[in-house]
């Protein structure tokens, strides 16, 4: 059920008193008061380059070559048309998450509007099975197993499976809403199916780096959460349109967090592991970086500045790809928001900036 509330102003306007800072003093840096030369506050819904404010749509790109769903403002499921950016919402507050960015997954359930009993062709790779609502889903073959659901929306009720190669038989009964089956260990977003399986395409947000990009030093700083990933799946990266040369955040599993990596004509330059520990897939992180010729530095949620001090810079860069690598190391992300400085701000300033 949507509800919508009337939350219209029914007193007086109050006016703001005196001066006024610019649009983008909020994002302004902590210790010397640096601007940002770019803002994409996704939960906040403020944007801008160059020192100038504007929609999303003028500073990011967004393709996605099918329908897609996210949780909107009222907490209810709402499916967006293609090529249309996904600002998510958490279903219990309605408070704004960020910008949802998904790798291409299958629904492989039919007719999920209305399930009725079916089996599907299933591989013996991990499986994951997500639901809302009290019913219960019956699982025979390929895999056995009676899940009860924990209860309605937005309650979703997930488990976790490796079937055998073959066919897998689903039964449905009660009260089963939105019912997914995908390839993976973390579902992804509700994809609606009719007579067939449907696939949600892939998410592929970037910018092109306009004037106001220093090709020379810079700072970058993150928010948000990986809420499924594997190795070397994209978190940030800069590049020239090839990978061989780049500036990326990615998903290091080994170490459980983020690393930033710098590469310049295929040759590593840098490879840093911030400081401080381990974050679970699904935890809120926020990451700076600093970068410039012999002077690459992380610090991931507030902790110690990790740096290195050789290397050089990569040159020609010219798109910033949020959650996505070119050539397609995509996880699920949400992006709470992304600021760029054009200038390496000092350790103390990524330190501050990322608690």
């Amino acid at each position: 059920m949507k509800v919508v509330v009337d939350i219209s102003v029914t007193s007086s306007a109050a006016h703001p008193v005196g001066p006024q800072g610019p649009w983008d003093a909020a994002w302004a840096s902590p210790i010397t008061g640096t601007n940002p030369a770019l803002v994409m506050d996704f939960a906040a819904g403020v944007y801008g380059s160059g020192g100038v404010s504007a929609p999303m749509t003028s500073v990011l790109s967004l393709t996605r070559n099918s329908d897609a769903t996210r949780t909107d403002q009222a907490g209810a499921l709402e499916l967006l048309g293609p090529d249309i950016a996904r600002v998510d919402h958490d279903p219990n507050t309605f408070a704004p998450r960020g910008l949802l960015l998904e790798m291409p997954r299958t629904n492989l359930i039919l007719q999920s509007g209305t399930p009725a009993g079916q089996g599907v062709a299933v591989t013996a790779v991990p499986h994951v099975l997500s639901f809302y609502g009290a019913g219960t889903v019956g699982l025979n073959n390929a895999h056995t197993a009676t899940i009860v659901g924990t209860g309605t929306y937005p309650a979703r009720t997930i488990v976790t499976f490796t079937p055998a190669a073959g066919n897998l038989d689903l039964t449905f009964s009660g009260d089963v809403f939105a019912p997914q089956l995908e390839e993976g260990t973390e579902p992804s977003s509700y994809v609606s199916t009719a007579t067939t399986s449907v696939q949600r395409e892939a998410d592929v947000a970037s910018v092109s780096l306009g004037s106001w990009f220093d090709a020379s030093q810079g700072t970058l700083v993150l928010s948000g959460s990986l809420d499924s990933a594997v190795a070397n799946d994209r978190i940030l990266e800069l590049d020239t349109g090839a990978t061989a040369t780049r500036l990326s955040l990615l998903w290091n599993t080994v170490l459980g967090k983020p690393q930033f990596q710098v590469w310049d004509a295929s040759v590593l330059q840098a490879a840093i592991a911030p400081a401080g520990n381990s974050i679970a897939l699904g935890d809120h992180f926020r990451v700076a970086m600093g970068f410039a010729a012999n002077d690459f530095a992380i610090s991931l949620n507030g902790s110690a500045v990790a740096s290195d001090t050789s290397g050089s810079m990569p040159t020609g860069l010219t798109t910033m790809r949020i959650g996505r690598s070119i050539w397609g190391a995509q996880g699920i992300m949400v992006c709470e928001g992304l600021t760029y400085y054009p200038t390496r701000l000092s350790d103390a300033e990524l330190q501050a900036l990322s608690a």
